[in-house]
């Protein structure tokens, strides 16, 4: 079974990464997907979402969480940086969310029920709504209830408000976590790439605890606009207290081409241009005056040392900064895809505790989460998170408390920059600061408006635009919305 998942994913991730072609559009393609095992079609789903992730939607989550920045010396990515997206932009990961993993998702929600492996079934509803929960978070208004019914003739769906598609998944979830996991039917999936090497019940409680942090994600996210509602919900997710201890990850990557981590892939094997991400002045400037160590995990510094380059300052000559002067972001073609990781949760339960629970509980796990990010990290943070470290948490005001979880949460979000953006969004951390990029005022840490920004009146980016492709085929899709105006979560 595991070579059997290691060639669909070998095909997969040579498609996915192919933007010329139309791939895995299942209500175009003539083969019956009936033919095809549920569980052999789930790795192919969780490999969609891993590509849509950690390929493009990294680079501009990465962009624009001001851990990355455009070289100034390439071009790839000045749209992302200068925060004027076209309608061409992000075409293939909609694609590759729509057409391919939620597609596959529901046949593969359908054929569990028909079987009643609610195993399988709870695997396929986590990460239906793990995918919409991304899309709801980029877009806002997204196709739900109506999305992939094709094959009943609906070729145009609607488009659902984000609260709207938010509730569902909650309803959801709950649903699939409430079937009899004790039933004949119930078995062990070996193909899947988070949980497969586990035993059928280890497996089972797994996929519990990812719905549960799911969930746990979904009300967090709300915290700006339904305090009283999240709180409440959050509270009772606390006296379960059944969330991941564990990575949620596909770790199947190999330095081969078509087979690395989907980043690597496309940003330096297919794009052959290494240096393309630099290293944010933003980051840079904050690890360097704490004397973190990740620094040197996260970038290859240059000629002359770490060099953090401005965000956007792409049009800098080489009398002002030589090619080879700037930090460059490493990538490893081995790297995981994280759905969670362990000290993604912890940070999440560091601010729920804070926020609506055992507040004395947030200390230990903001320090745990800190130390576990490190170690992710290949390094060793302990010295700088125990007593007296510029690290330790601060116990004074929940204000003070929340600035420090969420600033370590920024800078374990390498990599995973759209957590870290959707983050800022909602709590306003990291700061943005008031003086402009050059401004020698400029405190480390805080996000300063790219030097080559085209909003208007300097807003900062808030949601991706919807590609030409769902405009050219969907009749009722919204009216174009600019980027600077926030989701439903964040306004």
């Amino acid at each position: 079974m595991k070579n059997i998942c290691i060639t669909i994913f070998s095909l997969l991730l040579l498609m996915s990464l192919t933007s010329c072609n139309d791939w895995l559009d299942i209500n175009e393609d003539p083969n019956n997907p009936s033919s095809v095992p549920a569980e052999l079609v789930l790795p192919a789903a969780q490999m969609d979402i891993a590509v849509s992730l950690n390929a493009e939607y990294a680079v501009v989550g990465g962009l624009w969480s001001q851990h990355w920045t455009q070289s100034h010396v390439a071009s790839q990515y000045r749209d992302e940086d200068r925060y004027a997206l076209t309608l061409l932009d992000y075409q293939i990961p909609w694609r590759e969310m729509y057409a391919g993993a939620l597609v596959d998702l529901a046949y593969v929600e359908s054929e569990a029920v028909i079987a009643q492996n609610w195993n399988l079934n709870l695997m396929a509803v986590c990460l239906q709504a793990y995918a919409y929960q991304i899309m709801a978070d980029w877009y806002d208004q997204i196709p739900y209830t109506q999305a992939g019914q094709g094959s009943d003739g609906i070729t145009s769906p609607v488009f659902d408000q984000g609260q709207v598609v938010y509730n569902d998944l909650l309803s959801r979830l709950d649903a699939a976590l409430a079937q009899d996991f004790s039933g004949d039917g119930v078995a062990q999936v070996s193909s899947d790439f988070l949980f497969g090497h586990l035993s059928r019940d280890e497996q089972v409680n797994a996929w519990t605890q990812f719905a549960n942090t799911l969930k746990l994600k979904l009300w967090l996210r709300q915290t700006k606009v339904n305090d009283a509602g999240a709180g409440t919900a959050i509270a009772a997710l606390l006296a379960d207290g059944n969330f991941l201890t564990q990575d949620a990850k596909v770790d199947v990557f190999s330095d081969l081409p078509d087979k690395s981590n989907p980043l690597y892939e496309s940003n330096v094997r297919q794009l052959n241009v290494a240096t393309n991400l630099r290293g944010s002045r933003t980051l840079i400037s904050w690890l360097e005056e704490n004397g973190d160590p990740r620094l040197d995990a996260y970038f290859t510094p240059g000629d002359q040392g770490h060099f953090g380059l401005w965000q956007g300052w792409f049009e800098a000559t080489n009398t002002e900064v030589t090619p080879d002067q700037v930090d460059i972001a490493k990538l490893s073609a081995t790297q995981p895809v994280y759905y969670f990781s362990r000290d993604e949760v912890m940070f999440m339960l560091a601010e729920a505790n804070l926020r609506y629970g055992n507040a004395a509980e947030a200390p230990g796990l903001y320090t745990a989460a800190v130390e576990a990010a490190c170690t992710r990290a290949g390094t060793n943070c302990a010295a700088l998170v125990g007593a007296g470290g510029v690290y330790e948490y601060p116990g004074g005001s929940m204000e003070e408390n929340l600035e420090a979880i969420i600033m370590q949460k920024w800078a374990s979000m390498v990599y995973r920059g759209y957590e870290s953006f959707w983050d800022q969004n909602r709590t306003g951390i990291p700061a943005l600061s008031e003086f402009d990029a050059f401004d020698t005022n400029v405190i480390p840490g805080t996000f300063t408006y790219s030097v080559a920004g085209m909003t208007d009146n300097n807003l900062f980016p808030k949601r991706l635009i919807f590609p030409q492709s769902e405009r050219n085929s969907n009749t009722n899709i919204p009216a174009e919305v600019a980027i600077t105006v926030p989701v439903w979560w964040a306004q």
